[in-house]
């Protein structure tokens, strides 16, 4: 037995001595359509996630602060980044879950019943926007919303390294991504043919009835209920229970990640560099802004009223259908000839869409820098995933090491909006009173900065796989 199996061993040893619920065995390798139907949710995800960021906020940070919009957008995103705080709680809560549907699925449930009314909320007061507490109820039901997707999301990025074989990982998680890209991709459109966003949060609303079924139909986890010694004692029917052995100490570590432990460094340093693209990619939430103040159309006027919304939504579905297309062929190809190299691609991708966006202000240019974007970005979203669980600590608490290295997407998503908000609105005015391009130039260059440290930091992250990454 080798130095990683008996690692693993040692550690689902103290978890069972402490009573928590061992983790599922891996099963034979899965069918690319139960793939897709494990990863349904994160259909609904990634219509929840980037439309909100792309095209719902922005419209609605205008809305509730007409002349402020810009610090508005960043303290949405900051809330929506630090509902991510509470990932590594509900990992490990999902952990210790013992269940008759497993260890996942419970949370993803419960998290479905607080997100419907948060929704419900955030329509009410958006309708309602000119009552005096109608912003205090959007950010109450905003703040609801973000902490139950980001308690089922971390229960669904468990499901994979439960069920899926090692082997398959790759291809997972190219399929995770391309549903993300396709549940983005059919937001985005939604928005392009009904721009009228109230209709949005029923569609939001919709996909939870939809997607939460299929996941939990597909992912179908053993009970944890059955322990070593039968069913738990005082667990009517087996119904459902958590391991009794919770410990302050052991949630503490949930939010820590060593340097210095052999087995944590690479996840550490992978965390860093996640962190880094996250707060470049964070320019994106300002794409409606930027196309607000320096596109032109074909008649060298300038995008009005409902246009900058449009324009951002047809940019995403192009560039998600792009990224829908490379994920699946890059997550394989990662495979094969690793990870890192993967990212570092994506990295450099990104970098040259940022110097495009300084120069290129025609709308039908604009179109294939959205196709190049969403195709480089689909690469990095493909594998990077996938590189999480190669470095993963220890594989039977991955809810818990994936929870923190979620918590990553905070950091970066709530560094980058807050530098790019306070540059966008301190920066020069034109003389209708919009931002300079100079204010965008800046973020740009800065977004490209962030890129370059993600890239440069991957030479730290040492994959435990035996494929030739650089």
């Amino acid at each position: 037995m080798d130095d990683d199996s008996s690692a693993i061993d040692a550690d689902t040893a103290r978890l069972l001595a402490r009573g928590g619920a061992p983790a599922p065995a891996p099963r034979a390798r899965a069918s690319t359509w139960r793939l897709i139907g494990i990863n349904a949710f994160m259909f609904g995800y990634g219509a929840w996630i980037s439309s909100f960021a792309m095209v719902t906020l922005p419209s609605e940070s205008t809305r509730f602060f007409p002349g402020a919009e810009s610090v508005a957008l960043g303290s949405f995103l900051f809330i929506a980044g630090a509902s991510q705080l509470s990932g590594p709680w509900a990992g490990y809560e999902s952990d210790r879950t013992r269940h008759k549907l497993g260890r996942r699925r419970p949370m993803i449930i419960r998290g479905a019943v607080v997100v419907v009314p948060a929704l419900v909320m955030m329509l009410y007061a958006r309708t309602n926007y000119e009552e005096a507490y109608a912003a205090a109820l959007y950010y109450l039901g905003f703040t609801a919303a973000m902490l139950a997707l980001n308690v089922m999301y971390t229960a669904a990025t468990g499901i994979v390294p439960d069920l899926v074989p090692e082997s398959q990982t790759g291809e997972a998680n190219g399929v995770l991504a391309a549903m993300s890209a396709g549940g983005a991709c059919t937001g985005f459109l939604y928005t392009f043919v009904y721009p009228n966003l109230g209709s949005l949060y029923w569609f939001y609303i919709a996909l939870v009835f939809v997607t939460v079924p299929i996941t939990c139909y597909s992912a179908n986890e053993p009970s944890t209920l059955k322990g070593g010694d039968g069913d738990i004692e005082g667990v009517e029917g087996g119904a459902s229970a958590l391991d009794a052995a919770f410990s302050w100490r052991d949630l503490a570590s949930m939010y820590y990640i060593s340097p210095r432990d052999e087995t944590q460094k690479s996840f550490f340093w992978l965390f860093v560099c996640r962190t880094f693209y996250y707060t470049g990619i964070s320019v994106q939430v300002f794409l409606q802004y930027l196309l607000r103040d320096t596109a032109v159309k074909s008649d060298g006027t300038k995008l009005v009223a409902h246009e900058p919304a449009q324009a951002v939504a047809f940019l995403s579905v192009i560039g998600q259908l792009s990224g829908m297309l490379c994920a699946y062929p890059a997550g394989v190809l990662s495979d094969y000839i690793g990870r890192r190299a993967m990212i570092t691609i994506s990295c450099l991708g990104i970098i040259s869409v940022y110097f495009l966006f300084i120069y290129v202000h025609k709308m039908s240019d604009i179109t294939f820098v959205g196709v190049y974007y969403g195709a480089v970005n689909g690469m990095f979203l493909s594998v990077d995933y996938a590189l999480a669980i190669d470095v993963l600590p220890n594989r039977e608490q991955s809810a818990r090491w994936l929870a923190i290295w979620g918590i990553a997407s905070f950091i970066g998503t709530s560094i980058g909006p807050t530098i790019f908000a306070l540059i966008l609105h301190f920066s020069d005015e034109n003389e209708d009173g919009t931002t300079a391009q100079s204010g965008y130039t800046v973020m740009l260059l800065i977004g490209a900065f962030w890129m370059v440290l993600c890239a440069s930091g991957l030479v730290l992250v040492k994959p435990r796989r035996n494929i030739s990454a650089p």
